[in-house]
């Protein structure tokens, strides 16, 4: 019998029929090994399936191992597929073993796929075992082509992008968190972060995203979601910008560009921020005559002298200066909450409390944000998320309560006692504390680190 094979452009995982040896291959054979790809001349970046096929023509079954190539030059992490079915050919029945794998190329060029190799157990009991390869399989990759926008970071797939916030009506002592998607196929787990805009108004404090894979008829993609915790800086009408996302689509052969819609929020003046004097949103500027002469020219002293106690020596100076920032990310902590399950069904508020309480020591290392304020913002803010109530106002011995409640070690909880001592000594007082200052960030993130392994337990 001869059969003649045409060889299939559907890609791995389809409904259309799978390509299969000639019978002139497959003669007096009681197993083979074949193995292509989808698609011999990706762009760079572009995913492609390589699939591999064992023929096995035994009436019964023995065991199989298979050793996937080394795949050098593509990106690959995915679990592989496997399916079996059955198939005639050369006049003969064969079980056919199918095994898939997603590549992305990353390099350009003329590339090579070494060998499969399938172990087929031989002997009447399976004690030996028989290596059958398959041929290398050559692949060109193409450089993506030149125009690429200016915003384009290397992203290459088909993506939607989205854009929302918890709440679009806050007060000045309250953030917003702000969770911008990114979906569709391509190579999530390295996908490039879109190009954020400046945020005039806001504080931003950025998080490590979540990222939930799938793969569907043999295509990989999924979603990677970002949340930003936001504090408003002013009070009034302010606006979260146009995030915009530049890729390249193999598909379509050309570079898009797509992006979110701008997002209105109203910051309402509370009172606690107004006693602190906290900034109102720019207004229409008026301009009003106020004299018609110069003014009266105070005379000089006759001798000029140092103020003995300089304004910044005082506690109630750093106090009233920190205490906004020690509100705002306390209530951030309390907040979010009861509003991250976003981008998906379920998050982990935990891991969510430690990376926003890590990011705002990261902020505070790179800025000049004052180091005992944002520690212990950020140790507050954690804890308020992981004992289930606020902890902002509490004496810190009710605080070690808490956490020896928590099943937190009473040496560990006197630690964050001990921190809580000198963020405040710190705050009220940082012309005495001297070396204490760059250390403070460090020993916070090594505590929250500590704390949340015994929170585990």
């Amino acid at each position: 019998i001869e059969v003649t094979v045409v060889r299939g452009t559907g890609r791995a995982g389809s409904s259309s029929a799978p390509p299969t040896p000639t019978s002139r291959t497959l003669s007096g054979q009681d197993f083979f090994v074949a193995a292509e790809v989808d698609n011999e001349t990706p762009y760079l970046g572009e995913q492609i399936a390589y699939t591999v096929r064992l023929y096995d023509a035994r009436s019964f079954g023995r065991g199989q191992r298979y050793r996937a190539p080394a795949f050098t030059g593509f990106w690959n992490i995915q679990e592989d597929e496997r399916h079996t079915y059955n198939t005639v050919t050369a006049g003969r029945r064969y079980s056919v073993t199918e095994t898939s794998s997603i590549l992305f190329p990353t390099v350009v060029g003329e590339l090579e796929i070494d060998p499969a190799v399938m172990e087929i157990s031989t002997g009447f009991f399976g004690g030996s075992r028989s290596p059958q390869a398959s041929m290398p399989v050559s692949v060109t990759v193409r450089p993506l082509p030149l125009g690429a926008p200016q915003s384009f970071t290397g992203a290459v797939g088909s993506y939607d992008i989205s854009a929302s916030v918890d709440t679009n009506d806050i007060s000045s002592s309250e953030p917003v968190i702000l969770t911008i998607s990114v979906s569709g196929k391509g190579n999530l787990d390295v996908l490039p972060e879109p190009g954020w805009p400046d945020m005039p108004g806001w504080r931003v404090f950025d998080n490590p995203p979540d990222t939930v894979t799938y793969t569907t008829s043999g295509e990989f993609g999924g979603k990677r979601t970002y949340h930003r915790v936001l504090i408003p800086e002013t009070s009034g009408f302010l606006n979260i910008p146009v995030v915009e996302y530049a890729f390249f689509d193999p598909k379509e052969e050309r570079y898009r560009t797509i992006s979110t819609r701008p997002i209105a929020v109203t910051v309402s003046l509370d009172a606690t921020a107004q006693a602190n004097g906290f900034p109102n949103a720019p207004a229409k500027l008026v301009i009003e005559q106020v004299d018609s002469d110069i003014r009266h020219i105070k005379s000089a002293p006759s001798s000029l002298s140092v103020r003995a106690e300089p304004l910044t020596s005082r506690r109630l100076y750093w106090a009233l200066w920190a205490s906004p920032i020690v509100l705002l990310v306390a209530s951030a902590g309390w907040r979010f909450k009861d509003r991250l399950l976003l981008g998906r069904g379920e998050v982990d508020n935990a891991a969510f409390a430690r990376n926003t309480a890590l990011s705002m020591l990261q902020y505070a290392k790179q800025s000049d944000t004052d180091h005992f304020a944002a520690s212990e913002g950020a140790l507050i803010a954690y804890l308020t998320t992981r004992l289930d109530r606020p902890t902002y106002g509490l004496t810190h011995d009710e605080v070690s309560s808490l956490l020896t409640q928590g099943n937190i070690s009473p040496s560990l909880a006197q630690e964050v006692v001990s921190l809580l001592n000198l963020t405040q000594d710190g705050r009220f007082g940082p012309a005495q504390l001297g070396d204490s200052v760059e250390g403070v960030l460090d020993q916070t993130e090594r505590l929250i680190d500590e704390l949340e392994w015994e929170f585990e337990q």
